[in-house]
């Protein structure tokens, strides 16, 4: 944890130094230090702060939280799955070397049916966001 992050954190309203030195520095009683495991556990799983701050706070179920999160880990590896077997796809024949102009014209074969009709890219409701 960085001292940068604390301080974002605190900034921020999810941690409160419990007290200060006379030199400035903050000291953490048992209660904020609990708080920044709780902190570092849910951004490990992917939250933003503002989702840590609303299941802190206690105005958002975690399991909710939880299923959405899980929801959105599952697009992304469906999202990753379809990215690699694309460029396992496009790298397979080792000796067809793709040149970045014949580039969109492969993806777009590949995006096909076998009818020869594209698919169209569903869109996840945070596709918009990017």
């Amino acid at each position: 944890m960085t001292v940068r992050a604390l301080r974002h954190y605190e900034h921020t309203g999810l941690l409160a130094a419990s007290q200060r030195t006379g030199g400035g520095h903050r000291i953490y009683d048992c209660e904020s230090v609990r708080r920044v495991y709780h902190i570092l556990a849910l951004r490990e799983l992917g939250f933003s702060l503002q989702e840590i701050r609303r299941a802190m706070e206690g105005r958002s179920s975690l399991p909710n939280l939880l299923s959405e999160q899980l929801e959105r880990a599952e697009l992304q590896v469906a999202r990753a799955t379809k990215l690699r077997d694309r460029l396992r796809n496009i790298t397979k024949n080792t000796e067809s070397n793709v040149s970045v102009d014949e580039l969109p014209a492969r993806l777009d074969a590949m995006s096909q049916d076998g009818c020869g009709h594209t698919r169209r890219r569903a869109r996840a409701p945070d596709d918009a966001d990017r």
